[in-house]
């Protein structure tokens, strides 16, 4: 049996206040008060980043600030590289509600584009961090990388720290989590995905993978396009799971869907 050695986070109680989004700098609120950021794509919102997160709310609580993911939204390799770059796991909707379930208070999503890219990271700290959120801590795992040719990094960080008032705290990879030796990672479920792993997946995402598509109802059953898939297909084969249409969910006891090649049945999240 495959087992994880990390539980999983557990939602956050209704009763607390909804998740904010800003959506791109210029939605940001001129005072969003002292705040205590995470910065990455967060694509799978694994069960790493699930501790990495549990660390940034943890911090932002004990600092009485706001917690606050940085992402990107497409993932920057898929502008950079977009004829090799991997599919989302997920939709950004699934994606801002994992980060939700996670306990964050807001999330700042930021067009990424080449000019963006192009940015050096000590502009993008000074801008997005300083002086847009006001930033206490930086909470980021030891593997960040960010800004022009991915130059920036945690000593980017610490330099930029020391400089504007903000402390770095980093999680080490051996802390991070993992199964067997390998620590969780996007690659990793995108890797179980691909092979039609989806118990691995599962365990290394923290819950059943899931995709959106639009579907349509005619003659009887109901047809959708791979074009209309949204977050990282597995394989072609047969998988057991739930098909919600609104708000309602059902078994995909006789759910197909056709691919390049010959049919094959698919069951979907």
């Amino acid at each position: 049996m495959f087992a994880a050695s990390n539980p999983v986070l557990s939602p956050r109680p209704s009763s607390d206040c909804e998740m904010k989004i800003w959506n791109g700098l210029d939605d940001l609120p001129n005072e969003p008060g002292r705040t205590v950021i995470s910065l990455g794509c967060f694509d799978g919102v694994h069960r790493g980043h699930q501790l990495l997160l549990a660390r940034l709310t943890k911090v932002a609580a004990t600092k009485g600030a706001k917690s606050v993911v940085v992402t990107f939204d497409p993932l920057p390799a898929q502008v950079l590289y977009p004829e090799t770059a991997p599919v989302a796991i997920m939709a950004l909707e699934d994606r801002l509600s994992a980060l939700e379930a996670a306990g964050v208070d807001a999330v700042l999503v930021i067009k990424y584009t080449r000019d963006i890219a192009s940015q050096p990271a000590e502009d993008f700290v000074a801008q997005a961090f300083v002086k847009s959120l006001h930033a206490a801590v930086v909470v980021v795992g030891e593997d960040c990388r960010f800004g022009r040719g991915r130059a920036g990094n945690i000593d980017t960080l610490k330099g930029a720290g020391l400089r504007w008032n903000f402390d770095v705290s980093v999680m080490s990879d051996r802390t991070a989590g993992g199964v067997g030796g390998r620590r969780y990672s996007s690659t990793w479920a995108r890797e179980a995905l691909s092979s039609g792993n989806v118990g691995i997946a599962e365990q290394i995402l923290g819950r059943p993978h899931r995709i959106r598509m639009r579907a349509t109802w005619a003659a009887g059953s109901w047809t959708t396009k791979v074009g209309s898939v949204r977050g990282m297909l597995p394989t072609s084969g047969d998988y057991a799971g739930w098909v919600r249409i609104g708000s309602a969910g059902t078994k995909a006891s006789n759910y197909s869907h056709p691919r390049a090649g010959p049919a094959r049945r698919r069951y979907c999240y």
